[in-house]
């Protein structure tokens, strides 16, 4: 357990002069927009015991405590995807813990001391092939191809092979899926409207990079051996167009404000890819954070 972690030279003086006529044109549609950030929008689901958010806030902020890391489960995806081998666990973890410094969170002195025992869990998620769309029928339309003007004929044995075939992709995916990272229990919220279930099932459509972290009770875990979840915050970002090298500093910066509590519903966030600073705007947050003192308020007003 470890506690954080060939510019070809032009041939002819002609082709100079080209290159050189083609740059003065192309340069007044050269702007700053052109060397914009890529924008890295994380959506972030979090949720804490009562017991926790009791002792975690407070009227001075979040409460100091102190924590050992250790490697939870890696998720390789179903996409061959070299970022992912070449950044190491220690790599995640040491920018992780640097961003939960916000939540006055911090190494412990030791792996056998701490509050807190943080399990994490990384990688890409897997989004089970729609069989249907590769052999271009519905799932629902038993019919072959026919003309306009003939009977439809039913295509039974196909229509049941490729039926077995969807059903067994389904069932036999390995790995973690969009909706265990809470965008699943988004959408199970009641009165939830249809632009934010629409805007909600186009997160579960492609392979996403992902952070887990699940942080227990590590004194009750020496002291009895008894595992007492405290809090998980998942933090996910959609993979296409980047890589897991830029990602995973995206996401544990949209995350730093967000470790160890409670949303009542979720946050999306907006960064940048990669590391450094760079101003890309305001914060997107959705949701409330659900806090003791909330909690108390709504019991008053019953």
């Amino acid at each position: 357990m470890n506690a954080h972690h060939s510019n070809p030279l032009p041939k002819t003086l002609k082709m100079t002069r080209t290159l050189s006529i083609a740059s003065l044109i192309l340069a007044p549609f050269l702007t700053s927009d052109s060397f914009a950030a890529k924008v890295a929008r994380v959506f972030v689901d979090s949720e804490a015991s009562t017991g926790y958010n009791k002792h975690k806030e407070s009227e001075n902020g979040a409460s100091y405590e102190t924590y050992v890391f250790i490697k939870g489960n890696f998720y390789g995806g179903d996409i061959s995807d070299k970022s992912l081998r070449e950044v190491t666990f220690e790599e995640v973890v040491g920018t992780v813990g640097e961003s939960m410094k916000q939540r006055n969170f911090y190494p412990s002195a030791s792996a056998d001391q701490g509050d807190l025992l943080v399990v994490v869990h990384y990688g890409s998620t897997s989004v089970p092939q729609d069989l249907a769309e590769l052999f271009g029928t519905e799932m629902d339309d038993p019919y072959g191809e026919q003309g306009i003007d003939e009977d439809p004929v039913i295509n039974d044995t196909y229509f049941d092979d490729l039926k077995r075939l969807s059903e067994f992709g389904h069932n036999n995916q390995s790995g973690m899926n969009n909706s265990k990272l809470g965008i699943g229990r988004a959408l199970d919220r009641k009165n939830i409207n249809t632009t934010e279930e629409f805007d909600l099932r186009v997160e579960l459509e492609d392979e996403r990079y992902f952070i887990i972290l699940m942080a227990y009770d590590y004194e009750k875990l020496r002291t009895t051996e008894e595992q007492e979840l405290l809090w998980t915050t998942r933090f996910s970002v959609p993979s296409i167009g980047t890589n897991f090298e830029d990602a995973y500093p995206a996401l544990a910066r949209a995350a730093s404000s967000h470790y160890g509590t409670s949303l009542e519903k979720y946050a999306k966030s907006s960064t940048h890819f990669g590391t450094g600073n760079v101003d890309i705007g305001a914060l997107e947050t959705v949701g409330i954070e659900e806090t003791e003192a909330s909690e108390d308020s709504k019991k008053k007003n019953k």
